[in-house]
């Protein structure tokens, strides 16, 4: 008689081994309500008093994520990153990626990180491969102006959930922080092409 398998332990399977997020903050915000205010009554008072800002900063988020998504899946953002490098000249290929590494910042608030890893970094690679630039060089250049640029772009959730916690105006925030900003991208790229981070390969 053929002899059965053992099935899989019940804490081995992937439902018990991947808890969500929402289900432990769940538990733990209720475990800190009743630890720290006993009575029903001063537990709600703490729901409504910040009850607001929370509800108000996931609809942000929610916002930002529908907004990504429909530019994302539409292929918008695609669009938007080969546009911008068919601008070009064609003398000015071997320094694609020094220019689009000087105005990666600015490109932040057309495109997302993703936009910016899976869309233009791919098509400034193969266009300046093809006059000896090398893939390492085109990467950290195109990384630069991309990583500081987060901190600006409307694409980026925690930039929403920050302004909202601070009651802030995305508007204001990138009218103050701009040109500081891409002044201070543009100096980390020449400093690190100065200091051979970034190699010189044409």
């Amino acid at each position: 008689m053929a002899q059965r398998r053992p099935g899989p332990h019940r804490h081995d399977s992937p439902r018990h081994r991947n808890r969500p997020p929402a289900l432990c903050f769940l538990i733990a915000l209720c475990a800190a309500l009743i630890i720290n205010y006993p009575k029903v009554s001063d537990q709600m008072e703490r729901i409504r008093a910040h009850g607001g800002a929370a509800l108000g900063t996931g609809a942000i988020i929610f916002a930002a994520a529908c907004f990504l998504g429909i530019l994302q899946e539409s292929g918008m953002l695609e669009s938007l990153a080969s546009d911008a490098v068919g601008l070009l000249p064609e003398s000015s290929i071997p320094y694609l990626h020094l220019i689009v590494g000087v105005l990666g910042l600015p490109l932040e608030l057309l495109l997302s990180t993703d936009a910016h890893y899976f869309a233009l970094l791919p098509l400034v690679e193969g266009i300046a491969s093809q006059v000896g630039v090398d893939t390492l060089a085109v990467t950290y250049t195109v990384i630069v102006g991309n990583v500081i640029g987060t901190y600006i772009s409307p694409f980026n959730a925690s930039l929403w959930l920050g302004l909202g916690l601070v009651g802030a105006d995305i508007g204001k925030h990138i009218k103050y922080s701009f040109f500081p900003m891409w002044i201070f991208s543009v100096v980390v790229l020449a400093v690190s092409l100065g200091v051979g981070a970034i190699p010189w390969s044409w």
